[in-house]
């Protein structure tokens, strides 16, 4: 079956006729068109300048976010987690920090919370001393699981973590007499922690 000649160009016409196939000007060509004194080539120069600019500031951008990115890689890889914490505070002034709110919990009756307080300043006190790598994300299980603990910190803080454990999740009471157990615990332990330091 032949199709004429006509037809085909009919067809054509039609086709090459619809709107995706013209150019349409852009909003930027519009308005560059209503400011006097601009040609196609101005249009065209101040387009290409448009355009490079965009492109460096882009890849001014890109470094500057690769460079701190890779900068705050190596601060991560550099110090390990929670040791930025342990760097702005000495081991002996967290623990300080920790024992007056425990003390202060303690005198306002929230026993609940002098005795977590209490707790937590005794495991700075065995990380200040190198007996036990504290990381301030672990749980005190994971700190006696992977904070490698020596055997003297393990053999004191197994028993203790575990019968402590019932009492700082509510499902024992909390007296007095653990309060005055922790904190003898942690006073011995400051003058380990202190003769260390010495």
């Amino acid at each position: 079956m032949q199709v004429g000649a006509e037809r085909v160009h009919s067809e054509l016409h039609h086709v090459l006729s619809r709107g995706e196939f013209r150019h349409e000007r852009s909003l930027l060509e519009e308005l560059l068109d209503r400011l006097p004194g601009l040609d196609s080539e101005h249009v065209t120069l101040i387009g290409d300048v448009l355009r490079w600019t965009l492109v460096i500031l882009l890849g001014v951008a890109v470094a500057l976010l690769a460079l701190r990115l890779a900068r705050a890689l190596v601060a991560s890889r550099a110090t390990p987690v929670g040791a930025a914490r342990a760097q702005d505070i000495a081991p002996e002034a967290r623990i300080a920090e920790l024992l007056a709110r425990a003390r202060a919990a303690r005198g306002s009756g929230d026993l609940r919370l002098a005795l977590r307080l209490y707790l937590l300043a005794l495991l700075h006190a065995f990380g200040g001393s190198g007996d036990l790598e504290y990381r301030p994300t672990w749980t005190h299980r994971e700190l006696l699981r992977r904070g490698r603990p020596s055997p003297a910190a393990r053999a004191l803080l197994e028993d203790l973590i575990r019968e402590l454990e019932a009492k700082e999740f509510g499902r024992a009471s909390i007296d007095g007499g653990d309060l005055d157990r922790l904190e003898a615990l942690l006073e011995r332990r400051r003058e380990v922690l202190a003769g260390a330091s010495a």
